[in-house]
């Protein structure tokens, strides 16, 4: 096993396509021993643990063949010079300056089976003659970088890893608690790396995704549609705050007793947003999936990130758009915006107040009223729910203001605006008629599962890039959009979905 795992070189290279068809046998072959050899261990002591180290040797065993098996058929793809170069010139037309073909080079790859081998493939530069600078010296890197493989980039190998690989430790990185945990699990399937190169490669990912991300909104400004999701459809649409700490400065200033340098941790809130289809009675489709997002930006921010992922998914033409929040004014402020972005009159979309928060409120004029007992509070309260559900909001405001006396007035009055300003959002009786969501849980739900489980506790500290990148990655996974948010940035394709790369 240690030929098949060390950094070497693909044990079977075919010479034309019909050889390939030998590549799987010669690769058994060469792993033949290593398995007979485990079956004989096991079968000389049969236990339960000798049995359990007979399981994981065959298998760790076979993946590493089938490192080998794969890295044959890029051997054979690296036949074709036509293949190799239309690949290069495609690099080239991609590439933000000039590039400058410098020969086959010799570079490792590592692959979803574990096996880490050498591949001889064209290498690019960035051609640097006839600009000013001091002129760069062969294998030394630079601001450019080091140049690209483009043959590698065409099949989405970079970082030294192929896709399929960096889809894999760049999932575990972003599910997992830690970085630490990530290197762990991955280790137990075979795949051994190190802490710092899980890292590496997670943020690798989440840093194209970002960029993806960035060109779809220019994509959706310039009235491209990728899709049509959304089209015809109920749509629910959320957004809220969440709170992570960052940790900023660190490089330079002063040192603490352990003679580490000091840096600052402040608070952000990541801004959250949702969208989320349901049917006539107003249960979520769950043949579609949610579509979650964050950025540590503003308001404004998180709502261009919405708008363009809407017009993108063909929203504009949606049967109905609903958008139900928890009454901060970050969110209405710009529920308008986001009507006029996608084309609708402000009417077309439908504004609902989270009940659950507006019960909420209901509590905290309850416990404005000290001279009434708990028992008092919880009866007022469940009757001014009931109100407030059946659309009796009238009474609950008549009620509220008959408390507005005392040293408490003025808190009281505030909350009696609470309700007050927001009449037009609690039409409840007919929200619930309609089969119009009432309550805004699944953005809730969204802070809880992207950010307080992975970026958020005790003595985690994220430095401000890192933190975007993995708000961006762990909304896709956990909307269950990893799939699309994978091929987006493998395809290099601004309109790749789940179902393929569009376009």
């Amino acid at each position: 096993m240690k030929l098949l795992q060390d950094i070497g070189r693909p044990v079977f290279r075919p010479e034309s396509r019909r050889d390939l068809r030998r590549a799987p046998a010669a690769v058994l072959a060469a792993v033949r021993p290593e398995i007979l050899a485990a079956a004989d261990e096991f079968l000389a002591e049969p236990t339960a643990e000798s049995f359990f180290g007979f399981e994981q040797k065959v298998l760790r065993t076979l993946q590493l063949a089938a490192s080998h098996v794969v890295a044959a058929a890029v051997v054979l793809l690296h036949r074709d010079a036509h293949w190799t170069t239309a690949a290069v010139a495609t690099e080239r037309v991609m590439a933000e300056g000039r590039l400058r073909h410098r020969g086959l080079r010799e570079t490792p790859v590592r692959f979803l089976g574990g096996a880490q081998l050498r591949l001889t493939t064209p290498y690019a530069s960035e051609d640097r003659s006839g600009r000013p600078g001091k002129r760069r010296g062969v294998g030394r890197r630079g601001r450019s970088g080091s140049g690209c493989y483009p043959a590698l980039a065409a099949l989405g190998i970079w970082s030294q890893a192929t896709p399929a690989l960096m889809s894999e430790v760049a999932r575990h990185g972003v599910r997992a608690s830690s970085f630490e945990e990530a290197q762990q699990a991955l280790a137990d399937r075979g795949i051994v790396l190190d802490e710092k190169t899980v890292r590496a490669l997670a943020l690798k990912v989440g840093e194209e995704a970002l960029a993806h991300r960035q060109d779809r909104v220019t994509a959706a400004e310039r009235g491209i549609a990728c899709g049509d999701e959304f089209a015809g459809r109920r749509l629910v649409l959320s957004a809220d705050g969440g709170r992570l700490r960052l940790r900023e400065g660190g490089t330079r200033g002063r040192r603490g007793k352990k003679g580490r340098r000091c840096f600052r941790t402040p608070w952000r809130e990541p801004k959250m947003v949702t969208a989320y289809v349901i049917d006539d009675h107003g249960r979520r489709e769950r043949g579609i999936p949610v579509l979650y997002d964050a950025t540590l930006g503003d308001a404004d921010a998180a709502f261009a990130i919405l708008l363009a992922e809407l017009r993108l998914r063909g929203a504009a033409r949606a049967r109905e758009i609903i958008v139900v929040a928890d009454g901060a004014p970050w969110i209405w402020n710009r529920a308008d915006v986001l009507a006029d972005g996608l084309g609708l009159p402000p009417e077309a979309v439908v504004k609902v107040a989270d009940f659950y928060h507006a019960v909420e409120h209901l509590t905290r004029v309850a416990d404005l009223c000290p001279r009434w007992s708990e028992a008092e509070r919880k009866r007022w309260v469940r009757r001014m729910r009931r109100h407030l559900k059946r659309g009796h909001l009238d009474t609950v405001l008549d009620a509220i203001e008959a408390l507005c006396r005392g040293r408490n007035a003025g808190a009281l009055r505030t909350e009696l605006a609470y309700f007050a300003d927001r009449r037009d959002l609690m039409r409840y009786d007919e929200f619930r008629a309609r089969g119009v969501p009432l309550g805004s849980g699944a953005v809730e739900s969204a802070i809880r599962r992207v950010v307080n489980q992975r970026l958020k506790g005790a003595s985690i500290f994220w430095r401000e890039r890192n933190a975007e990148r993995m708000l961006h990655l762990r909304c896709y996974l956990k909307a269950g959009r990893w799939h699309e948010l994978v091929q987006r940035v493998l395809y290099r394709s601004t309109c790749s979905t789940s179902m393929g790369r569009a376009a």
